[in-house]
C-alpha cells in the first residue's frame, strides 16, 4: 500500500505558487492569524459578538446624529 501512495505523490507535478496569491500574502500580517487561532472558539464567538454590538452602536449613533 505504501508503495501504490508513493507512487501517487511522485506523479503528482511539482507545486507551483500562484503569483496572485504570493503578491496578497506579502501585505498579511501573520502574527494576527496565529494570535486568533489560539483562542478557542467560544472565545472567537464571544468577540464576535462584542464587534456586532458595537457596530450596532456605531450604527445607531450615526442614525441620532444625522436627524
Amino acid at each position: 500500500m505504501s508503495e501504490r501512495i508513493g507512487w501517487i505523490a511522485s506523479a503528482s507535478p511539482p507545486f507551483v505558487p500562484d503569483p496572485v496569491i504570493e503578491a496578497y500574502k506579502k501585505d498579511i500580517d501573520r502574527t494576527l492569524l496565529r494570535e486568533r487561532l489560539r483562542l478557542s472558539v467560544e472565545e472567537r464567538l464571544l468577540d464576535l459578538m462584542r464587534l456586532q454590538r458595537f457596530a450596532l452602536e456605531w450604527r445607531e449613533a450615526g442614525k441620532r446624529a444625522f436627524r
